[in-house]
């Protein structure tokens, strides 16, 4: 395996491909087959566009299991690069080779958000329009809808290849693959107390200023209602999956993770609750201007150096703005590597959305 820098290394939060067929997502995985075996035909005659392919997703959604796949397949047929920073142009572009495929992971880091910092990725994709390669790419999907509307990026992709959040089933049948024979007893309450019927949420709303007030409503608990046409024999699995799918907004990476997070060791065995299922960010409102742009960068990154995050934000230090994220536990810093969470993801996309920095 080839790559341009180090393998990031942040937790890495995936699930393997047949995790996505187990979960219905069959479709996406013969995308990606069919495309590949119209490569590997000694009788093709692809236009240059027809061979590129984009795979889109959320952090820790699949998009890697997909890559993996796709490499497996191709055997030596492919060299993948694994961009793990922002490429500057400083270092060089990855060359599409002439006598295989290319599988490039992590294309978000070939842009800046900056005057300027887009001729990278304009480079690659003149490099794309001048070959007939198979080029497999995966995409940060925040970065890709940026991208897709300032520089139509999806227009040199025919193929696109989207992940989408999974329901409570689905869910369940990634936890399912993952886990195999091993699954827990699944308890009403355990220490936790029953399943309540409600929740109370708060809804941040702007004041002048950075000032903000959250307004409590109250709303039907999810879990709860997930369980009224259930027997009881089965009304405690789907209140689980129920959770586990809202907590990890459908997405399989975070779901597994949260699922290994959940399941407790008693003097019974093993044990999995309703509210055993948390989320250990609550939110990350009430953020200053500045600490909000920064968390777009890391969400549509994913990772950045701390030097290299300072110098797209234009700012010496950024230090009390990063601190700011980790006591949330939306980010986690080690050395000069800031990195998002995947308990974090969904909170800031939430702050984010709210105040209108996402695309």
């Amino acid at each position: 395996m080839n790559q341009l820098a180090c393998q990031y290394r942040g937790c890495p939060v995936t699930i393997p491909v047949d995790h996505l067929r187990a979960a219905g997502l069959g479709t996406q995985v013969e995308l990606l087959s069919t495309a590949v075996a119209e490569y590997l035909d000694d009788d093709k005659t692809l236009d240059r566009v027809d061979s590129n392919v984009a795979i889109v997703s959320d952090p820790f959604a699949g998009r890697t299991a997909l890559l993996e796949y796709a490499e497996e397949l191709l055997g030596e047929q492919a060299r993948r690069v694994t961009l793990s920073e922002v490429v500057t142009g400083e270092e060089p572009l990855p060359e599409i080779p002439t006598d295989r495929a290319l599988l490039l992971a992590d294309c978000h880091y070939l842009y800046r958000r900056c005057v300027g910092g887009f001729d990278v990725l304009d480079e690659f994709l003149e490099r794309l329009a001048m070959t007939n390669q198979l080029v497999v790419t995966t995409w940060n999907r925040y970065s890709w809808r940026y991208l897709a509307a300032v520089r139509r990026v999806d227009q040199s992709f025919p193929l696109e290849i989207r992940l989408p959040p999974m329901d409570a089933e689905q869910i369940e049948a990634v936890v399912r693959a993952h886990v195999g024979d091993s699954l827990p007893t699944f308890v009403e309450t355990g220490a936790a107390g029953r399943i309540k019927t409600v929740d109370v949420g708060r809804y941040p709303v702007d004041l002048w200023g950075d000032r903000t007030v959250r307004l409590p409503y109250v709303r039907p608990n999810p879990a709860w209602v997930a369980s009224w046409w259930s027997d009881e024999d089965t009304q405690l699995q789907a209140v689980v999956y129920e959770k586990l799918r809202r907590v990890s907004h459908g997405n399989p990476g975070i779901a597994t993770s949260l699922w290994d997070r959940s399941v407790r060791e008693t003097e019974d065995g093993r044990e999995i609750a309703p509210r055993y299922v948390r989320d250990p960010v609550a939110d990350c409102t009430g953020l200053a201007d500045e600490t909000a742009y920064l968390l777009w960068h890391v969400v549509a990154m994913e990772g950045l150096d701390r030097d290299r995050l300072a110098s797209m934000l234009d700012r010496e230090r950024i230090d009390t703005a990063v601190q700011t994220l980790a006591n949330m536990g939306v980010v986690d810093v080690a050395g000069r590597e800031i990195s998002l969470r995947p308990v974090g993801l969904h909170p800031a996309v939430a702050e984010l959305t709210r105040r209108q920095l996402l695309w």
